[in-house]
């Protein structure tokens, strides 16, 4: 981390003892007073402050007309304000002994303006000056669900998980909010959009939260880096990636991606081929598309790495499974023949109609108790590194489910499920879920996620 920023200034942002808002207001669909209505919604334990200087009361909590004014100590200052009035305001936060704030305003360097530049240089400096943690500025927010922190105006995490979550880009940090609650998904602890990074970057967070035992994996969205950062970074995600997954998605790749990157948040993208070979070395899981950073994401987060490329499939659809094979294939992974000592206590349990080579098929009828009666044998052997279950029960999902779960608990072994039955998959979600196994609607999907954790290489769109 560097040296300008403490651990405490950090506790600042995602565990604060007090907040203000900078900007509340009184007004529904204003950024102030959806921030701090959000806050208010997550119960936010310490005292909470709106600085409206126009205000008296806003959502029944006493406004004060600035920060100085406030009768307590403030660990946080979250500022919704017109840009012009943000280095005064850090200037005033930084003199009232604050040691964090989150800056939604936008009006900085992603306007390639040299007002704009020089006013967040002046807040890198006071935040540089004064120890101070700076989210921002031009940013969605932050969310700690431990923390009890909303300072955020999109979408919220209906369900904490245990994930830090990154991103350059709120937008995209909300998309996937949004797509986790629809389906029920628990996935994030925190959530930071950082914005145009004037002081906190992906580097600062990945060093403070490497020691937290509530956060098991981490998430970045990249657009770019501050001058002299990217080498902070691969740094930071190689100790981090030591003891659990960093999963990365790059943007700005393409020489179109290059300049929306420099308009969206005022950062430098570089060259994709160093990019690329240097998260290599740091033995990041990369991705090269946004449905695969949230699968792999789901995936690490719950599997141990693979020990090897060696996949078994267990299905009831012939297409799928021949579809399955050729993907795992594609993507490094290996489809070993079933060994004979297996076949033969395959045949035993199943019928024969049913195929007993890697793909297991155990056809299209399949009664709840075919899969129970194999599941453990497929888990017990030893000539295989994971398992790839693509299945569509015409009946007894929530059964197989269960059985699928106990199994995987008895015998860990890396396991990706894609269950190809839209009726049922509300049904057997939530128990799948809760019992460590992600679930994928389609067989690309839990392929990709698989094979990186295996190979560590991009995985293509």
């Amino acid at each position: 981390m560097r040296d300008r920023v403490s651990v405490e200034a950090l506790r600042a942002v995602f565990f604060p003892r007090s907040a203000a808002v900078v900007g509340a207001s009184v007004t529904t669909g204003k950024l102030g007073h959806t921030i701090l209505s959000n806050m208010l919604k997550r119960e936010f334990s310490g005292p909470l402050y709106p600085v409206n200087p126009k205000e008296r009361k806003i959502l029944g909590l006493t406004a004060y007309a600035n920060l100085v004014d406030i009768p307590g100590p403030v660990d946080l200052a979250i500022l919704a304000v017109p840009g012009r009035y943000v280095p005064d305001l850090i200037e005033q936060a930084a003199e009232s002994s604050i040691r964090g704030a989150i800056v939604i305003s936008a009006g900085f360097s992603e306007t390639e303006t040299s007002e704009g530049t020089t006013a967040e240089e002046r807040i890198r400096r006071i935040a540089q000056e004064a120890g101070m943690a700076i989210i921002g500025p031009n940013c969605q927010g932050v969310l700690s669900a431990r923390g009890n922190v909303s300072a955020w105006f999109g979408p919220l995490p209906e369900r904490p998980g245990g994930g830090l979550f990154i991103s350059q880009s709120g937008g995209l940090a909300g998309t996937l909010i949004d797509w986790t609650n629809r389906r029920g998904i628990a996935l994030f602890d925190s959530v930071v959009s950082l914005g145009n990074k004037c002081s906190i970057d992906e580097a600062d967070l990945l060093d403070a939260f490497i020691d937290d035992p509530a956060v098991r994996f981490a998430m970045c969205y990249i657009e770019g880096f501050k001058p002299g950062r990217g080498k902070a970074f691969l740094e930071a995600a190689k100790e981090f990636s030591k003891r659990k997954p960093v999963v990365v998605l790059k943007g700005g790749r393409s020489p179109a991606g290059d300049r929306a990157t420099s308009l969206h948040t005022g950062s430098l993208a570089g060259s994709n081929r160093i990019f690329t070979g240097a998260m290599k070395q740091a033995r990041v899981l990369l991705t090269n598309s946004v449905r695969g950073f949230i699968n792999t994401a789901r995936l690490a987060a719950t599997q141990k790495p693979l020990s090897g490329p060696r996949i078994l499939i267990l299905t009831n659809l012939g297409g799928p499974g021949v579809i399955t094979a050729d993907l795992c294939e594609q993507y490094g992974l290996e489809i070993a023949p079933t060994p004979a000592t297996l076949r033969e206590h395959l045949h035993e349990r199943i019928p024969r109609y049913c195929a007993v080579a890697n793909p297991i098929d155990l056809a299209g009828d399949p009664t709840p108790e075919r899969y129970g009666t194999i599941l453990d044998l497929v888990y017990q052997e030893e000539k295989f590194d994971g398992v790839l279950i693509v299945a569509a029960p015409l009946a007894g999902s929530p059964q197989i489910a269960k059985d699928i779960v106990r199994a995987y608990r008895t015998h860990p072994k890396p396991t990706a499920v894609c269950w190809m039955s839209e009726d049922t998959q509300p049904v057997v979600r939530p128990i799948f879920e809760d019992g460590g196994l992600p679930l994928f609607e389609m067989p690309e999907d839990a392929v990709r996620a698989l094979a990186a954790l295996w190979s560590h290489l991009p995985a293509t769109a």
